[in-house]
């Protein structure tokens, strides 16, 4: 009669163990992803200018280009696009301000 108590205790625990076991792996997958905290990174791009018959021509003229520029460097480090801030400027670069996770 004890001989058939602790086999059933013993199949109980192991299968508990084998349960936890595959919890733990499902666990450790992705839900570690999602669970750490991302840090918002701060990229400024350079808009490279230059004068020509006396107009300045911007490489990022406008919000949706500094966007744009933003979108592949966020690729490039293998990070999430957050938002941008762009500052337009008549006499000089235009600044872009670039915020990854």
């Amino acid at each position: 009669m004890k001989r058939k108590k602790s086999r059933k205790v013993a199949t109980i625990i192991f299968w508990f163990l084998i349960i936890l076991l595959i919890l733990l792996i499902l666990i450790n997958l992705k839900f570690w992803e999602y669970i750490k905290k991302k840090e918002v990174i701060m990229v400024p791009l350079q808009d490279r200018c230059s004068m020509m018959f006396d107009n300045l021509l911007h490489t990022i003229k406008d919000n949706s280009g500094c966007e744009n520029y933003c979108r592949a460097e966020c690729i490039t480090r293998g990070v999430e696009f957050y938002k941008t801030e762009f500052y337009s400027k008549e006499n000089s670069c235009n600044t872009c301000n670039c915020y990854c996770k």
